[in-house]
This record gives structure tokens, C-alpha cells and sequence, in this order.
């Protein structure tokens, strides 16, 4: 927006909050002659004259203004009563850069779905409706759910969006599939387990690492922070429309994440900073109202996760100075709503506090060369050097610090996963208890063979001095129990075929043959009615095993595929969110000081 629209714009916020302030309605008496439909000018000029001294503008601005929104007001009140009369929606339009329409209102009936108003507006910005998204209350459209169903009211504003506005028709077709994908994919790599599988998701914290989280909520957060990232994604590459739509979804999937979640972790607040960011470069003034919510959520949030003055952060990480960053950008996001809602003395202080904080993260370009040249990225040199507070040795020794620490948390997690992986494939005691995997390395340090060191644990119900004894004394029953325990299956599957009905015996056989895949195992003796005698077994086997191993391909390379597409076009660096050159802020900064010293 240019200056002159953003000053004609706050003018009318300014007028608008001084009427609401003392409860002026424009639509009735003695502004407007109800039997003569007509707005009393006279009286409006009266108005005028009244509120210059109180708004400190001119009175034909003053004029103007309040023509405009008693036209705003009377339209808003004939929707509202066709609305009732028919289920009429008169809904505002607002396009985001790219796209331009002369009407600015659309008519649409209640119950029509978001698929047929978008298809209605592609006519009128003359655009392929598969290439726009609409937004509504800090909502996407569904394309397949009713107008009345979504939120939408008589008199909405619907901000239209462009995705791919020079792409092929099949890339635009990708866009449309690519929701559902990443949300397919990142459930299905959420529900998988690190000690188990060679792909998986995780959740960490601020410093890395991971959180230990049921498999439910790690599905619905991963989901969330799945779709964020790849709004995030689109955000570096300044795609604000395509970002947009996919914040709002990660947004609505956050939704079913418990509070207390969402606080041990920044990305709820990133979120929504991120979502206001791009109502920002969409020059969308009607959405300010929802970036002011936003913002609050933001703000909070980075209090609960950094601490009131960052002393969590500190605490946590070491420093605060990357961080810093993000509360600039809010602060400046802040500002700005601030002066479009009118209150410019507000404005005009967070701004100030920005100047200052912008002085504080310039980081010095020599330095973050020279830094460049000893081998580390520019986003390592740049988090460093704001982290050090513009030391270059500082800077320097936290890089360093950082690298360590972070080769620390995966070289732990690393471990934990293996020996995770070894006490599943170890198995239980005869009490329940998992076989210790320590003892279990000891015994094999001691000569013992793997199958035998795990037998003697669970005979010894990890006893170590017993299971020693039992290897010594009686290594044939050890052994034997070894092979037994290499051929058995899990009892406590077995005890799930048996509590359904089926005999031991039948139960056992079933949980062999397939492996002791109880699903599978369940379904053959459905199939058998419970008798497995007469099955010719050795025949099947090698056919079975077979499909067995197809299956398991099958599942490994679908996780991998799926795997494959979550990382495409994200960024690797965790703290990627965190490297901000500031560019655009700063001239967001000065365009707005300019505005608010006038």
C-alpha cells in the first residue's frame, strides 16, 4: 500500500473508533432520514465540525470520511436484512497483491459451499478458481462444506488469494493435493516409533531435544508443525499467498494439541507471527483486527516459552540474542496495527523500541565475512555474532558450542534409539520385567553367545550372579531354552487369542505362522474357524514368509516416500526460523516512522 492509501485508511479508523467511542450511529436519526432513505448531509457536516478539534484533522476529511461510513453502515444493515428475508450473503471482497476486481461485493446464498463461491470469484478477477484460496475470520475455505458451516457471515470480508500465478496447470493441481499429502504424511511418520523405525518425526524442545510425547498428540503436533513448516518454506521463497493458506491449516491443526503442549514448545507463537507476517506483505488492512489477536497470542506465548525478560531462554539456551529477533518483527508487527487501528501514541512507542532493538541485531558485515571465510555458514555466522553481541571471538566460541551441543543431543539420541531397539528384540522375564540390556552386554563381554546371555537373564529374572551360575552349571538346559525362546511368540499375544476363544494350542500355531503378527494371526484362525491342524504348513511356509517381507517392503518404502516429501523444500538448519537479515523490517520501520511523525 502506499502512503497515501495507508493515511487515507487510518483516517477512517480514527473517525470510526471516535464514533464508537460516543456511541454515534450514523444509519439512524439525525444522520440519516429512514422514510426518505437519504443521509442528512447537513447534520453529517454538523458532525464534522464537532469532532475536528477532538481528531485534529481537517473538516472535509472529517467529511469525507463519515460519508463513507454511513454508506459502509447502511450497506452492512440491507445485507443483514436480506440475510434474514432469503439467506442472502453480501460478502466484501478484498484482494491480495496480484489480483484486482472493479466490484467489490459478491452475493451469495448461505448454503452455497466455499467450491461454488470460489468458482463465482475466479469469474470476477478472471482467474482459474483452482488457483485461488479465500480466507475468512483467520480461516481457509473449505472447498466441499457450506458457506453457513464455515463461519460465514452476512457481511464477511472474504480476502482472496493467489497461488501460482505464472505456473502450469498441473503445478496448481500439485498445490491442491499437497494439504492432504503433507497431513497423510506427517500422521503416518508421527505414529511411527525412533526405537523402532529407520524413518520417523520427533518433537523437541528449544535446545533440541526430543520430547517424549503419547503417540496421539506427537501425531496431531507433528501434523501442525509439519504444515507450518512447509508455510515456512514458502515464506523464504516469498510465495506469502501459498505460506498463508498453509499456516491457517497448521493453525486449525493446533487446535486439537493439549495447552500445556504447546507451551513447552515456540511454535504456536512463531505460528501465528508468521501468519500475521504475511497479512503484512499481502497488504491485507481488513485482516488487522485478526493480526492484532494474533499478535497477543504470539506475545504470550513467548513469555510462557522464553520467560517475562528471555530468563527462561537464557537459562536454556545460553544466550537470547537470535531470539531477539523474532520479538523485533512482533514489535514492528505491533506498531504498525497499532497505527491502523487509530492509536498512534502506542504506535509511536513501538516503533521507538523497535529503532532500538534494530540497532542492537545489526551485525557487522566485516565480521560476519571473516567468519564466512573460517568455514561456517552465513546463518551460523549470523546467529553467532547477535548471540555474542557483535564479538567476533564470541561469536566464534558459540558457533562452536552450538555444533558440539547439538552433535551431543544425536550422538545421545543415537544411543538411546539402539538401546531401545536391543530391548525390544531382547524381550521380557519370566516377571514381566524388560531383560537388562547392561547385563546383557556383560555376560556377552564374558564369552557367552547373544541367544544363551538372554535366555540366562530371563531364567534368572536379571539376576546377573544367577544367570552366571546357570551358564556355568547347567548350559544345556540354558541352551535349550535359548532355542525354545528363538522359536516361541510373545505370550502376551497369546493371551489375547486365547481370551477371544480360540484353544492354546491353535492360538500357538496361528502366532508361528504368521510370525507372531497377531493381527494376521487373528484373522487365519477366523478364516480356519479355530482349527489349524490339517493346514498343510511346510507347504505354505516359504510363500508366506514371502509376502511377508513384501509387506514389510512395501511399508518401508511408503515411509520413506512419505519421509521424502515432508523434508522437500524445508530447510535443514533447525534454527532457520531464526535467521532474519531484517531487510524488510527495516524498511517497514522507517515507512511507518515516517507516518507516525507526520
Amino acid at each position: 500500500m502506499s502512503i497515501a492509501e495507508i493515511q487515507e485508511e487510518t483516517t477512517l479508523t480514527k473517525i470510526r473508533l471516535k464514533l464508537n467511542e460516543q456511541s454515534i450511529k450514523l444509519w439512524e436519526p439525525p444522520y440519516y432520514d429512514k422514510e426518505k432513505k437519504k443521509g442528512e448531509e447537513e447534520k453529517v457536516h454538523e458532525l464534522a465540525v464537532m469532532l475536528t478539534l477532538e481528531l485534529e484533522m481537517p473538516i472535509p476529511h472529517i467529511f469525507q470520511g463519515l460519508l463513507m461510513l454511513q454508506q459502509n453502515a447502511l450497506e452492512r444493515l440491507a445485507a443483514k436484512n436480506k440475510f434474514e428475508e432469503s439467506g442472502i450473503l453480501n460478502l466484501r471482497i478484498r484482494c491480495a497483491k496480484g489480483l484486482k476486481t472493479r466490484s467489490r461485493n459478491i452475493e451469495v446464498n448461505s448454503t452455497d459451499t466455499g467450491d461454488m463461491l470460489v468458482n463465482k470469484i475466479g469469474v470476477m478477477v478472471d482467474r482459474n478458481p483452482a488457483m485461488l484460496r479465500l480466507i475468512s475470520g483467520g480461516r481457509v475455505i473449505q472447498a466441499d462444506k457450506q458457506l453457513k458451516d464455515q463461519g460465514v457471515r452476512f457481511s464477511s470480508t472474504m480476502m482472496v488469494v493467489l497461488i501460482a500465478s505464472r505456473e502450469s496447470v498441473q503445478v496448481v493441481e500439485e498445490q491442491r493435493r499437497l494439504l492432504e499429502q503433507t497431513k497423510q504424511d506427517a500422521g503416518r511418520l508421527g505414529e511411527r516409533e525412533a526405537n523402532k523405525d529407520d524413518y520417523y518425526l520427533q518433537v523437541a524442545d528449544q535446545t533440541g531435544r526430543s520430547l517424549d510425547l503419547p503417540v496421539e498428540e506427537r501425531k496431531a503436533i507433528i501434523i501442525s508443525m509439519s504444515l507450518h513448516e512447509k508455510g515456512r518454506a514458502a515464506l523464504a521463497k516469498a510465495d506469502y499467498s501459498l505460506a498463508l493458506v498453509l499456516l491457517l491449516e497448521a493453525e486449525s491443526e493446533f487446535s486439537s494439541v493439549r495447552s500445556d503442549l504447546v507451551s513447552q514448545v515456540d511454535n504456536f507463537a512463531i505460528l501465528n507471527l508468521d501468519i500475521a507476517w504475511c497479512y503484512l506483505m499481502l497488504q491485507s488492512v481488513s485482516e488487522l483486527p485478526n493480526a492484532a489477536k494474533r499478535l497477543e497470542v504470539c506475545e504470550q506465548k513467548f513469555k510462557d516459552s522464553y520467560g517475562t525478560n528471555l530468563d527462561r531462554l537464557l537459562t536454556i539456551k545460553g544466550s537470547t540474542g537470535q531470539e531477539a529477533a523474532l520479538l523485533m518483527r512482533l514489535h514492528l508487527l505491533q506498531g504498525i496495527v497499532a497505527f491502523h487501528l487509530g492509536r498512534e501514541n502506542e504506535a509511536r512507542l513501538l516503533l521507538k523500541k523497535v529503532q532500538i532493538e534494530a540497532e542492537l541485531l545489526n551485525v557487522n558485515e566485516q565480521f560476519l565475512d571473516q567468519i564466512v571465510e573460517m568455514g561456517y555458514t552465513v546463518q551460523e555466522a549470523r546467529l553467532g555474532l547477535r548471540a555474542a553481541r557483535g564479538s567476533l571471538e564470541l561469536a566464534v566460541d558459540h558457533i562452536n558450542t552450538r555444533r558440539e551441543e547439538k552433535a551431543e543431543i544425536r550422538r545421545k539420541e543415537q544411543e538411546d534409539r539402539e538401546l531401545e531397539k536391543l530391548r525390544e528384540k531382547l524381550g521380557k522375564c519370566g516377571d514381566g520385567s524388560w531383560v537388562n540390556v547392561g547385563y546383557y552386554n556383560t555376560l556377552v563381554r564374558m564369552g557367552f553367545t547373544e541367544k544363551v546371555s538372554c535366555a540366562a537373564l530371563k531364567q534368572s529374572n536379571n539376576s546377573l550372579n544367577l544367570a552366571v551360575q546357570l551358564l556355568q552349571e547347567q548350559p544345556d538346559l540354558i541352551e535349550l531354552a535359548a532355542r525354545e525362546d528363538s522359536e516361541g511368540v510373545n505370550e502376551e499375544d497369546l493371551a489375547k487369542l486365547i481370551s477371544i476363544g480360540y484353544t492354546p494350542e491353535m492360538a500357538k500355531i496361528a502366532l508361528e505362522r504368521e510370525e507372531g503378527n497377531l493381527e494376521d494371526a487373528a484373522n487365519l484362525l477366523a478364516a480356519n474357524q479355530g482349527e489349524l491342524v490339517n493346514l498343510d504348513i511346510q507347504a505354505d511356509e516359504a510363500g508366506r514368509k514371502g509376502k511377508r517381507r513384501r509387506k514389510d517392503d512395501k511399508a518401508e518404502k511408503a515411509d520413506k516416500e512419505a519421509y521424502t516429501r515432508i523434508k522437500e523444500g524445508i530447510s535443514k538448519e533447525e534454527e532457520n526460523h531464526l535467521d532474519l537479515d531484517l531487510k524488510i523490517e527495516k524498511e517497514y520501520l522507517e515507512k511507518y516512522l515516517q507516518l507516525v511523525n507526520k
